[in-house]
């Protein structure tokens, strides 16, 4: 019992001990173990109004961080490891971002953050609204801001208006039903819930330009207003029915009878109809589902001219095409039962009303359309080559065949070899073999000369052979035909050669169909046929149908759009030159047409030649030619006339070209004009007037230099010399007054040089100003072209004699918008023919008014000034004569 109870209390002992012991372990352990401390973050946010920003977290004790970014409900940390950082787009708004610092027993510690994310606001809106130059009811909203994404444009015509939402940089437009005042409002957004917004009141008053015929109903700044009575009504549409002879998607105006007669309406014209020449017939086209008589009746006559109508009737099978002929069948119109009702009559005066009766003296009900109301007749220009499509006053009739169908329509593709925004002949196959179409001419084509070339420019998307046929000889000559190919390539010009490819056509199998055969009688039937042995469908276009050959003589102008003029260049020295259309349409020429391309190499006195036709005459005053030319570099251009019809001096002038594309250049030859190299001798360079006719137009580009590349003309042309006087003054131009107003006892006239030295040895004319001694005496020109100071060439120059040293006071009035008198002074040394320069851009000071207005102080004129005045020593009082001469702008 003893030894059990000493066993007990030693294992009692023992556990008492090793207890002990694990307890301090324990505590030692845990004393290193807790929370991570110092939880810190570096945070980064854009400044580039995207909303990111960048958190790198850092902790003492730290193994991972999670990081909820606070803009998101029920939000799923992001995890990231010490050192790391990571990055998070927010939107705009405040947030409570939180960093969760995770120790390696799991324990943690938090620091929370408030993230203010704002976006820049849009700044510096700026909105034009105007109205289209096209389309009265249009408005077009140009707005730009600072700091903006999208534009919203809401333009007032409807309830809950769904805005118009536009870029930066766009343009939005919108075009309005009705007339009215209407609220535009432009809300500017970025990146941000901050916006800007502006308003404006635009008013639309709709069309409000007069009717004048032709009435298309197409214009939309013309008010086509129709006044109707006794029922009827009116609108303008869409055209309901697109056949017949109008089978144009187009406006109509839409006349509706109510089943009352005599109801109608009337059009107020702006411009009256005049019926004083030889255009007596109005055409009109007219839809109607039922046949009725329709009368048109002039009144409103301007000088009291009697009424007067036409009655022409209708099939009643749709569109058709209404012609009212008043030279043969108008009649007096009902005025009150007497005045000669129903004789027949002539209008020869003009008339502001035209009215409109639908089955007049009828009832019947229902609408009608009409269109394209025209005053014709008179003289009728002939269907004949070249065909253009253009020229008003030609039928371009074209009878289609076998399915084919034609019409008239606007260039759609101007581009390849037919970049003109023109008309042209659309011809669409319906996918039978020889289908076609042919015109009738009025002038028949004359193969009995040396030009048997036809050419055509042809619109195609699909390679296609393409026969020429000529047809109804005057004479019965023999029908022909020549095949040439269209690549598809869009405008492609044709070139049918019937001097070397022509054959006999078919007749009737017989009489040596295919065979070849050179026409040489005339034709009075062409016809065309777009793969006629095949089947291939579509529209095709043609245009500018010519006869190769001189039919007239090069002569000035010269426009290089004739189609019946060769403008042909002799080239040498490596020069080359071709027709072409127009590149670059701006400058001075705008126009879409055809110009001259002379092509340098790099040579030296390379060039082209013309051979006129017709002399260019210099016998009289006009003397200069003018021109307008292309180039990208400035360069001299020499203009020399050779082959003088009775052995006249070769002679020339140089013009300079600034290189800015198209300018227009002008060669005096009156005032100019030069002898021309011939062998060295015979006065090479000595001034000369041409007097005779040359028959050889030449033009060198940078002749005595190398610069290679391409040049371009147009609108060679003689003019007149002006008759204005304006900069320069040379005193010496046929037809100019050069009239000097003088005062305060000076005195002038226009004299022949006195003196042929110094800088002016010229024998020419010259002004002279004769002071009597007395201060401020002088004289003033008045200019019919004003002086223009708006740009940088601000300085003007003088040749002046003078045997004293004396002050020349240059001083410019009557400025166009009421500009600022300024004068510059310049010193003459008294050693006869000088050049004084007036430089207005650092000299000038304000003129003396009335002693008030800052007389003195430093001047630089920016405007315009149509008098120039002169004072000769104007303070002291040098009396005697000076002469002035080549009075220019720089």
């Amino acid at each position: 019992m003893k030894q059990i109870r000493f066993i007990a209390t030693v294992c009692i002992a023992f556990l008492a001990f090793s207890g002990c012991t694990e307890d301090e372990q324990i505590s030692y352990v845990l004393q290193n173990i807790s929370a991570p401390t110092n939880v810190q973050a570096v945070f980064d946010i854009s400044q580039d109004d995207t909303g990111t920003v960048s958190v790198t977290p850092t902790a003492v004790g730290a193994s991972a961080f999670d990081i909820y970014f606070g803009d998101s409900d029920n939000e799923t940390p992001t995890q990231v490891g010490p050192g790391e950082t990571v990055t998070h787009v927010y939107g705009e708004g405040t947030y409570n971002l939180r960093i969760v610092a995770v120790g390696p027993t799991g324990l943690t510690s938090e620091l929370v953050r408030v993230v203010n994310i704002s976006f820049t606001p849009p700044s510096n809106l700026a909105v034009d609204i105007s109205l289209s130059a096209s389309n009265p009811f249009e408005v077009i909203v140009a707005p730009t801001a600072d700091n903006v994404t999208v534009f919203d444009i809401y333009y007032g015509d409807v309830t809950d208006e769904v805005p118009q939402t536009i870029m930066a940089g766009e343009t939005g437009s919108h075009i309005y039903a009705e007339t009215g005042d209407y609220t535009v409002r432009v809300v500017a957004r970025g990146a941000g819930a901050a916006t800007v917004e502006y308003s404006e009141v635009v008013t639309i008053s709709g069309a409000s330009d007069p009717i004048s015929l032709p009435i298309t109903f197409d214009a939309p700044t013309v008010n086509y207003a129709f006044g109707t009575f006794n029922g009827a009504s009116y609108e303008v549409v869409d055209n309901p029915d697109a056949s017949g002879a109008n089978p144009v998607a187009s406006k109509v105006g839409a006349i509706t009878n109510a089943g009352v007669n005599w109801e109608g309406g009337a059009f107020t014209l702006g411009t009256p109809v005049d019926f004083s020449g030889s255009d007596k017939t109005i055409t009109m086209k007219f839809w109607s589902n039922v046949a009725v008589p329709l009368l048109l009746k002039f009144e409103g006559g301007v000088n009291g001219e009697r009424e007067n109508e036409v009655v022409a009737n209708h099939g009643g099978t749709g569109w058709e095409e209404i012609s009212f002929d008043f030279a043969t069948s108008a009649v007096k119109s009902y005025i009150d039962g007497t005045q000669g009702v129903g004789e027949a009559f002539v209008p020869t005066g003009q008339y502001a009303t035209l009215v409109l009766f639908v089955d007049g003296p009828g009832t019947t009900a229902g609408t009608f359309y009409m269109d394209d109301i025209e005053q014709s007749g008179g003289t009728v220009t002939p269907l004949e080559l070249p065909i253009s499509f253009d020229a008003a006053g030609v039928d371009y009739a074209f009878g289609t065949f076998n399915g084919a169908s034609f019409n008239i329509v606007d260039n759609p593709d101007p581009s390849g070899a037919n970049a003109s925004v023109s008309k042209v002949g659309a011809i669409t196959n319906s996918g039978n073999n020889w289908e076609g179409g042919a015109f009738n001419l009025d002038t028949p084509v004359d193969f009995s000369g040396s030009n048997k070339t036809i050419r055509l420019k042809l619109w195609s998307t699909v390679s296609v052979p393409v026969l020429l046929k000529f047809e109804g000889g005057v004479n019965g000559e023999r029908q022909n035909e020549v095949v040439a190919t269209h690549g598809g390539t869009g405008w492609e010009e044709l070139s049918f050669d019937f001097a070397t490819s022509a054959t006999k056509s078919y007749i009737d199998g017989t009489q040596g169909v295919g065979e070849p055969f050179v026409p040489t009688g005339q034709y009075a039937t062409l016809v065309l046929f777009i793969d006629g042995p095949g089947n291939t469908a579509g529209t095709f276009y043609m245009d500018d149908i010519a006869q190769d050959g001189a039919t007239q003589p090069l002569a000035l102008p010269m426009s290089f759009d004739n189609p019946a003029v060769a403008y042909d260049m002799g080239t040498f020295n490596g020069a080359s030159y071709a027709v072409v259309t127009n590149p670059d349409l701006s400058g001075v020429n705008t126009s879409a047409s055809n110009v001259g391309a002379l092509t340098n190499s790099g040579v030296n006195w390379e060039g082209g030649a013309f051979s006129m036709g017709t002399p260019v005459d210099f016998s009289g005053n006009d003397k200069i030619i003018r021109m307008k030319f292309w180039s990208n570099a400035a360069v001299p251009v020499l203009l020399k006339f050779e082959g003088g019809v009775s052995g006249e001096r070769q002679n020339e002038v140089v013009a300079n070209h600034g290189g800015t594309g198209w300018e227009e250049l002008t060669f005096d030859f009156a005032t100019d004009a030069t002898k021309s190299y011939i062998d060295g001798t015979q006065g090479v360079g000595e001034p000369f007037v041409p007097t005779g006719q040359y028959a050889t137009l030449v033009i060198f580009v940078d002749g005595p230099g190398t610069t290679a590349g391409t040049f371009y003309m147009d609108d060679i042309e003689q003019v007149a010399p002006s008759t204005d006087l304006k900069l320069p003054i040379s005193f010496d131009q046929a037809g100019v007054a050069y009239d000097m107003t003088t005062f305060n006892g000076a005195s002038y006239a226009v004299v022949t040089n006195p003196d042929l030295s110094g800088a002016n040895t010229v024998a020419s004319n010259v002004g002279a100003v004769t002071n009597s001694g007395v201060n401020w005496e002088g004289g003033y020109f008045v200019l019919d072209v004003p002086v223009d100071f708006a740009g940088s060439n601000k300085t003007i120059a003088m040749k002046f004699w003078s045997n004293a040293a004396v002050p020349v006071l240059l001083k410019f009035e009557g400025g166009v918008s009421g500009e600022r008198q300024c004068e510059v002074v310049a010193n003459h040394g008294g050693t006869g023919w000088e050049v004084l320069t007036f430089d207005f851009s650092t000299d000038a000071v304000k003129s003396y008014i009335d002693g008030t207005q800052g007389v003195g102080e430093a001047f630089v004129p920016t405007g315009q000034y149509a008098q120039i005045t002169f004072f000769v020593d104007g303070p002291g009082t040098a009396a005697g004569t000076f002469y002035m001469d080549d009075i220019v702008q720089q």
